[in-house]
């Protein structure tokens, strides 16, 4: 059931893509936010030696990897959705009398 519900959610849309690439700004945005922190801890000695740098490291560039898969991932999506050929709407019936 839950692969049913993984493919019903991104058969049809890129939506789910920018989830990604959302995540990936927030991610980077929280390693920015923690460097006041890490200079702080460095500056009253309660640093433990390389942690904070390292996490701070990792997890901005797994934004940054987040941000570029789903950059990547909408512009293939895209050109999926275009390769189909599926009008935008479908004529049930007209009302044009030959």
């Amino acid at each position: 059931m839950v692969r049913f519900a993984l493919q019903g959610v991104t058969s049809f849309s890129v939506r789910p893509l920018y989830l990604a690439i959302y995540l990936g700004f927030g991610f980077s945005l929280l390693s920015i936010l923690y460097i006041p922190y890490v200079l702080h801890a460095i500056h009253t000695g309660k640093e433990v030696s390389g942690w904070a740098s390292t996490i701070m490291t990792i997890v901005f560039f797994g934004g940054m990897k987040l941000i570029i898969l789903g950059i990547i991932g909408i512009y293939i999506g895209k050109m999926f959705m275009q390769t189909k050929n599926r009008p935008n709407y479908i004529i049930r019936s007209t009302n044009i009398k030959q």
